[in-house]
């Protein structure tokens, strides 16, 4: 007789009363489960924060009003100079897929660019972990001091970049 299938179930161990019931529901799942069950125990692998976010989006916004270009414009660009090259050395199958483009590039040059395009515009941000994401904007701020635009960093948001 096979148990029901199990939703798999999630903890961060952020208190001892976290801990805890993730070892009740750990011994409750075994107890009823007639299948052996599999247990991960990994770091988190935390996502890009909002400040991050609320940050990376007012440093566009400033880039895109300074340069008279439009956000999504300099959205794209920094994407394509920076945040593309953080997932190709973080990400074995990233990699393996921008390399496959690659070759494309000398057989069809203009089926290249769609993808290269394609490719570019689908990558996201939201994807990205906050040490990523924080290695991003670093990028970001110097790239954009190098070109003579001096960041804003609202106070409320400093600590983002530490």
């Amino acid at each position: 007789m096979t148990s029901k299938k199990m939703n798999p179930l999630y903890f961060r161990l952020t208190s001892d009363e976290v801990r805890d019931n993730c070892i009740k529901t750990l011994f409750m799942a075994q107890q009823s489960s007639e299948e052996v069950l599999e247990v991960i125990v990994q770091p988190e692998s935390r996502k890009r924060s909002l400040a991050q976010n609320r940050l990376y989006w007012l440093w566009i916004t400033q880039a895109a009003d300074e340069w008279g270009d439009a956000k999504e414009g300099v959205h794209y660009d920094f994407k394509w100079r920076f945040l593309l090259k953080i997932y190709y050395r973080d990400s074995r199958s990233f990699a393996a897929m921008c390399d496959s483009i690659k070759a494309l590039q000398d057989l069809d040059l203009q089926h290249y660019d769609m993808i290269a395009k394609e490719v570019v515009s689908l990558v996201s941000t939201t994807k990205a972990t906050d040490k990523q994401m924080s290695e991003y904007l670093d990028d970001i701020y110097r790239f954009c001091y190098a070109q003579g635009l001096f960041l804003l960093i609202p106070e409320d948001l400093a600590w983002v970049r530490d």
